[in-house]
């Protein structure tokens, strides 16, 4: 299973994704492909209430649409890669209210929305982006 993590440090907010990749890679030969689930998000590990599925976003085979689920809304929109930098440019949600896990999702929409770069390392998918 591939696993999200998004914590913040100093001046740079993380999203971190697992997946079963074994090397460091960055750039776009790095496969991003494939559903990534959130594993951590501030630095803290993310639990959802049960019977809630995790928050995941899952990017399509030619790598510049996403689509997934955020803790309560569906997700979707496109995305960019060069080099290594990364951007969701007009990310979209569904946009019901749910209480219980809306704080989780407000924080992985921004930390999404503010994703600058990208990089492999091991099983993880980082993104990184700093904060204006």
């Amino acid at each position: 299973m591939k696993k999200l993590h998004i914590p913040i440090a100093a001046l740079v907010l993380g999203l971190m994704l697992s997946s079963n990749a074994c090397s460091e890679k960055t750039g776009e030969a790095a496969n991003t492909r494939g559903k990534w689930v959130l594993e951590q998000l501030g630095g803290a590990a993310v639990a959802m209430p049960e019977g809630r599925e995790m928050p995941y976003i899952e990017i399509d085979s030619t790598g510049q649409n996403l689509t997934g689920y955020a803790g309560c809304n569906r997700v979707f929109g496109a995305m960019r890669i060069w080099g290594d930098s990364i951007a969701f440019p007009g990310l979209a949600s569904t946009r019901m209210y749910c209480e219980e896990t809306q704080k989780t999702e407000d924080s992985f929409l921004e930390a999404l929305n503010n994703a600058r770069t990208f990089a492999i390392k091991g099983d993880q998918l980082v993104l990184s982006g700093g904060k204006e």
